[in-house]
């Protein structure tokens, strides 16, 4: 199931009974994809530090025909019910523990939510009632769109993707508007900003853009969290990949290994350039700094 939706959860079964689940109807493209699952009672978690297997940022959008569930992400706990409706961000940690249930689940691409709902993840792990108003539209749609996805172009599906995702924007807001001071919180977003940034940080071609997309953000909005800290993203990543080669530096089963090798290793792609950060951030070359770690750490001569 992993493998058909692109994605790397956990699963295990509850309790004593081997898990159990079966796909009756699936769809896939390139910004959608859609499940009709039964299952058996388990867990499903995604823990922190093991990001979605795409490289693009998706939310779960699950819609609870039959069983009972208990959501997670951050701070909010909600139990599901039949005919109600909740969505996950799959690139940050969750845990949805079930019951034997049945779900249409739809895996929408961020792009659908970046403009139209910016509070999104304000309502992660939060349910939707469907038996009236907005939220059974919201249910029929989901409806539609899965009797839909084996007769319509891929163009077309995509469009009705874009068409739920304002229509569970506008639910949310309006079937659970937020307290006043529920604002969104910059040291969150922040927070996010630099786990992305941590998780890509081998990569070389990691850029401010790649990060924006990663969180759902805007390059400006990422630049506007990150400026409050004194430095900038860019140079925020350098300094941690010449933090990450310096501790490789001091690792004596390493001491073969080339200094350029390992500085590749950490996404930098130009030796001599890297020879220069990592003086002017260290006051030593790293040859100089790796001799000067390796004498401290081999024995002294026994003086007579």
């Amino acid at each position: 199931m992993n493998d058909l939706l692109q994605t790397r959860f956990e699963l295990s079964p509850k309790g004593s009974q081997p898990y159990a689940g079966e796909i009756q109807k699936s769809y896939v493209s390139s910004r959608l994809r859609l499940a009709d699952i039964r299952f058996s009672a388990h867990h499903t978690r995604l823990q922190a530090g093991r990001p979605s297997r795409r490289a693009g940022h998706n939310y779960l959008v699950s819609y609870q025909m039959e069983g009972y569930a208990t959501v997670r992400q951050d701070s909010r706990l909600t139990d599901v019910g039949p005919n109600q409706i909740f969505f996950i961000d799959t690139t940050q940690p969750f845990e949805i523990m079930t019951e034997e249930i049945r779900t249409r689940s739809v895996y929408l691409d961020s792009h659908f939510w970046q403009a139209i709902f910016p509070e999104r993840d304000l309502y992660t792990a939060t349910a939707l009632d469907c038996d009236q108003g907005l939220g059974r539209l919201c249910a029929e749609m989901i409806g539609s769109i899965f009797a839909m996805s084996w007769e319509q172009p891929e163009q077309i599906m995509h469009r009705m993707a874009g068409c739920l995702a304002n229509l569970l924007a506008v639910s949310m807001v309006t079937d659970r508007p937020l307290a006043s001071n529920a604002g969104w919180s910059r040291d969150r977003t922040l927070n996010r900003v630099q786990e992305a940034a941590l998780r890509n940080l081998s990569d070389p071609d990691l850029d401010c853009s790649r990060i924006a997309a990663d969180v759902g953000l805007s390059v400006r909005q990422v630049h506007s969290v990150f400026g409050r800290t004194g430095t900038t993203l860019m140079r925020w990543i350098w300094d941690q990949r010449l933090g990450r080669v310096r501790a490789e530096l001091e690792n004596a089963a390493l001491a073969e290994k080339p200094v350029s090798a390992i500085a590749f290793d950490w996404g930098f792609n130009d030796a001599a350039h890297f020879g220069r950060q990592f003086k002017a951030r260290f006051g030593t070359t790293p040859q100089r700094y790796r001799e000067a770690k390796r004498g401290r750490a081999q024995p002294q001569p026994r003086q007579n």
